[in-house]
């Protein structure tokens, strides 16, 4: 399983901007570009969501810093019931400040994270910093961060110029992957690409209100003998973790907040 996030991608800019690896992907499989993402709409709190199955009320990471989540109740992050069904878990990500290694080492180890690699500014440094992995991992999850629109809308605004470059060198990045992941019928892998956010929709560089291009998110997968179609109306970033659970036959746990998004499909959405 190789979960790509696509930090602050809108779904218009899919369409828009003609990104013909996202759509390629999506044509590939099943896919929605009306899904929605948690509130707060900001990185810290939905890659919170996406690693423990809960809102962000749920795991208290509420603003945009990051930290181990501290919510109410016991949690059960993905990468953790993973590792408890024999699955390891990697996460790459862009380089942080040299301050803030120790810490983002120490969320991952509380995450249950196996391996941790931050490299670079960018998709494609992200990527090579995962090669090993991607080649040499064939069991359980891979978690690619990729900041780069995310990075362009802050800077000159969601939809600007610079924001088309960024989504550009994004879906090139996405091309590069898939041409060494095996997709086919009989495969057993499966990438699930996700936005975290939108953005710009009642601020031009930022992404944090109630506005539909601010919450609005595509969710993309394929693979694993899934057959084109779409998904359910009202698919929520809090159904990708049960998601991936489902998909590697791992008991979802009742304190996961979303549901599993191929359990909904129609029987022909599914080979085999």
């Amino acid at each position: 399983m190789i979960l790509i996030v696509l930090d602050g991608l809108r779904p218009d800019a899919i369409q828009t901007l003609g990104l013909s690896e996202v759509a390629r992907l999506a044509g590939r499989g099943v896919s929605t570009l009306t899904g929605t993402t948690v509130a707060p709409s900001v990185t810290a709190a939905c890659m919170a969501s996406l690693l423990t199955g809960v809102r962000p009320e749920t795991h208290g990471v509420q603003s945009t810093n990051f930290h181990i989540p501290r919510g109410r109740g016991r949690m059960r992050p993905l990468p953790r019931v993973l590792a408890d069904a024999g699955y390891p878990s990697s996460a790459f990500m862009c380089r942080v400040p040299w301050l803030m290694r120790g810490i983002a080492r120490r969320i991952a180890g509380r995450l249950g994270l196996g391996t941790t690699g931050f490299h670079g500014t960018h998709a494609n440094d992200v990527l090579a910093g995962a090669a090993l992995a991607l080649r040499a991992q064939r069991r359980g999850l891979i978690v690619l961060h990729w900041p780069d629109c995310d990075d362009a809308g802050h800077d000159h605004g969601w939809m600007s110029e610079p924001y088309h470059r960024a989504a550009y060198g994004l879906d090139a990045a996405l091309g590069r992957l898939l041409a060494g992941v095996d997709l086919s019928p009989t495969s057993d892998t499966m990438v699930v690409a996700v936005a975290d956010h939108g953005g710009g929709g009642t601020v031009p560089t930022d992404h944090d209100s109630a506005h539909p291009l601010d919450r609005t998110i595509p969710i993309v997968i394929a693979g694993g003998g899934i057959e084109p179609g779409a998904l359910r109306d009202g698919a929520h970033l809090l159904d990708v973790p049960p998601t991936v659970l489902r998909a590697l036959d791992v008991p979802v746990p009742a304190s996961y907040e979303g549901r599993p998004l191929l359990d909904e499909l129609e029987p022909s959405a599914l080979a085999g």
